[in-house]
């Protein structure tokens, strides 16, 4: 049997699931980027808690739905991490708009 490339299942889904696929697809990108910014400086889900002022099953929550992060909780989070939380805007002519939150 002949492998098909990735790129021909496009054409077998419907928009709605290709919709369903890209949304959990963005989903699964912050959820994994999340946990290895904590990661990445050595810190518990317990310890981001206790800095955060909160119980470990929150901060698994905020990891798990990355696509639901209020903004302040985002900012909390960072923080708790050592961090600075900064948005970057980029217009469709290619002006950047940066800002600290």
């Amino acid at each position: 049997m002949k492998s098909q490339p990735l790129s021909g299942l496009d054409e077998l889904m419907t928009e709605d699931e290709m919709s369903q696929a890209q949304l959990q697809g963005a989903e699964m990108l912050l959820e994994l980027n999340l946990a290895e910014i904590r990661h990445s400086v050595q810190m518990s889900q317990v310890q981001v808690a206790s800095c955060m002022g909160i119980k470990q099953p929150t901060i698994a929550n905020l990891e798990k739905n990355g696509k639901d992060v209020k903004l302040l909780s985002l900012k909390r989070y960072v923080e708790a991490l050592g961090g600075k939380l900064r948005i970057d805007i980029e217009m469709p002519n290619g002006h950047h708009f940066g800002m600290k939150v």
